[in-house]
């Protein structure tokens, strides 16, 4: 009778837990603006070449002068 007791407590409090959460993730959907997902049709952002010329600035100089890409790919 005492660990049926107390199994019903814990499921209680469980319950309780995720009753919680469920406000918790309402809030967070709710107070969130922007949109940190993009699917590209937007015109707002950057492109993937303005992308990548500011997260590697030392790749975006080597493909700018070059004229071709290189045609070797791979291994040595």
């Amino acid at each position: 009778m005492k660990s049926m007791t107390i199994m019903t407590i814990i499921a209680i409090v469980l319950v309780a837990f995720s009753i919680i959460q469920a406000f918790q993730i309402n809030a967070i959907k709710g107070s969130a603006s922007g949109n940190a997902v993009s699917d590209g049709s937007s015109s707002s952002g950057e492109t993937y070449e303005q992308m990548m010329a500011r997260m590697h600035p030392d790749q975006a100089k080597q493909t700018a002068s070059k004229s071709s890409p290189p045609t070797m790919v791979g291994g040595c």
